[in-house]
């Protein structure tokens, strides 16, 4: 915040009049708000008079905001200020072109003061985070001649990001550790809600020691929430963050992560693994699952990845065990691994019957085990459980995400297979569900993907009063597989048209389809009743 503030300063430039009057008219009451009309008075205002956030018109005349943001970003006194694009362009080139220049955000006009809000509260928290972790790495690199010391700090860094406090309620229950090696790593632990069902859980493993690997972990941490407060797929949320943290990583760190998205009243949990070690699911009546799937590599490494995601349902009583490689490369005196058959065999035996049992009684093993034999690691685990049956009265449905990528069709038509055995649908049902869900992802991947090509599409099919209602979500640029008008059918086949006997298929086969735009996402409803 501006020292000389009272609130913090937002610095609005748009060269319309009007449109800075609304700025003012939503942030007034919270922020301080300054106000240029073109983008010379700008870079001027923001070198003077520092602000603690820029909303930036892109089409000004003159200098637009593409320079302006530019020239920012190459001022060492104004680079650090967060830039958001306030813009009526909806093209995803133009957001790259924005984002490669360094702005933080897009917000589109007509501006909504909800989201306004919201994303100017959200990036003044980041900043001041970051402000925060640079500020203690910048006292930390002046002490590097005092090592306890600068153990001690990235310790408390480490400690300082964890929730400690683990909470109460009837639905579940969930409990987690993280006991430091001497040499300070970069293990986290984190789990909140992203609504009134949906848990997230989340273990990582940073790469290198010391105070460089807490702060590292402090920042991947930080983008892993703020992703996911608005992105309900475990595999979009671990691409977004692989392509941030892998940008100006010149330390060249890395971070293994698993994360599981887990509704605590139908006891569904999706999850992604990113180069972790696999989980256990210890069950009810004891025996030991291990969720082996790998969905892609560690994070941090390289940009550009799209990563996948499994599901597995939870049942009461059922203890998810997630877990760091400290557990399992413990060593002893003699140098011998606890090893994952150790840990295995631990989990098979072991008498504790909450999650907090488990976990304190898994750390006892390996403590056990290495006999007084120095830590070389830090030591995390994160065990939860459900406390009642899951819900599944309501109806039968199912939710599989898919990367664009037609070889991903056959996987969908695997799932939809399945779900169509548990509810026993005709066949001749799933045969025309079968081609309508191939005709719309078919032109979603071919015609709805963006440049980058890292989408993803999500189909959710629901059975209910003898109704399959079947929805379709994409994140790439607005398309309306329905828009264009049905193909000639009575023309001959050297006269008529291509394409459209797809779409004419699909709205034959259902007795409904509707498509809407919702904020930056297509979502295409279809609707069949079965006799």
């Amino acid at each position: 915040m501006n020292e000389s503030q009272s609130k913090p300063v937002i610095l609005a430039v748009d060269d319309t009049p009007e449109n800075l009057d609304v700025v003012k008219g939503i942030l007034a009451s919270e922020y301080s708000v300054k106000a240029a009309i073109n983008g010379p008075i700008a870079l001027k205002i923001a070198e003077k008079h520092r602000p603690d956030l820029i909303l930036l018109d892109v089409m000004m005349p003159g200098m637009d905001g593409y320079e302006v943001c530019q020239k920012l970003k190459e001022n060492p006194k104004t680079r650090d200020i967060p830039v958001i694009f306030v813009t009526a362009m909806d093209q995803t080139s133009d957001e790259t072109r924005g984002f490669s220049l360094g702005a933080a955000d897009y917000i589109f006009k007509p501006v909504i003061p909800p989201i306004l809000q919201a994303r100017v509260k959200t990036h003044l928290a980041l900043k001041q985070s970051m402000d925060e972790l640079s500020e203690a790495y910048g006292i930390i690199k002046q002490q590097k001649d005092r090592m306890e010391e600068e153990l001690n700090i990235g310790r408390d860094i480490q400690m300082s990001m964890l929730p400690l406090e683990f909470p109460q309620r009837d639905e579940f229950s969930v409990h987690a550790l993280l006991q430091p090696a001497r040499e300070v790593g970069g293990d986290f632990y984190d789990f909140f809600f992203i609504n009134e069902d949906e848990l997230v859980l989340v273990v990582g493993d940073v790469s290198g020691k010391g105070v460089p690997a807490a702060l590292f972990m402090a920042v991947t941490k930080s983008v892993i929430k703020t992703r996911a407060m608005d992105d309900p797929s475990p595999a979009s949320i671990v691409t977004r963050v692989n392509d941030e943290m892998s940008q100006d990583n010149p330390s060249s760190m890395f971070v293994t992560l698993f994360i599981a998205i887990c509704n605590i009243r139908t006891g569904e949990c999706r999850f992604t693994n990113a180069g972790h070690n696999p989980p256990y699911i210890r069950r009810r009546d004891g025996k030991l699952e291990i969720l082996s799937q790998r969905h892609g590599p560690i994070i941090g490494a390289m940009e550009d990845l799209a990563y996948k995601e499994s599901s597995v349902d939870l049942g009461m009583g059922d203890q998810l065990f997630i877990f760091t490689d400290g557990v399992t490369e413990a060593m002893d005196k003699e140098d011998n691994l606890f090893s994952e058959k150790r840990l295995e065999d631990h989990l098979e035996s072991s008498m504790g019957s909450s999650v907090e049992d488990l976990v304190s009684d898994t750390l006892l093993s390996v403590e056990k085990y290495a006999d007084g034999a120095e830590q070389a690691d830090d030591i995390t685990m994160l065990a939860c459980s459900l406390l009642k049956e899951p819900d599944k009265s309501e109806y039968p449905r199912m939710s599989l995400v898919i990367s664009s990528d037609f070889q991903e069709i056959g996987r969908l038509n695997k799932e939809l297979a399945r779900f169509a055995r548990k509810n026993d649908l005709p066949e001749d049902v799933m045969r025309k569900l079968n081609i309508a869900i191939d005709d719309l992802v078919n032109n979603i991947i071919s015609y709805g993907t963006d440049e980058d090509g890292k989408q993803f599409i999500e189909i959710n099919c629901a059975y209910l009063d003898n109704r399959l209602m079947l929805e379709v979500v994409d994140t790439g640029k607005p398309f309306n597989p329905f828009e264009q008008l049905n193909p000639d059918t009575t023309s001959s086949i050297e006269d008529r048209k291509i394409g459209g006997l797809g779409r004419l298929l699909v709205k034959e086969l259902m007795d409904d389809v509707d498509y809407e735009r919702q904020k930056d996402r297509n979502v295409v409803k279809l609707i069949m009743d079965i006799p």
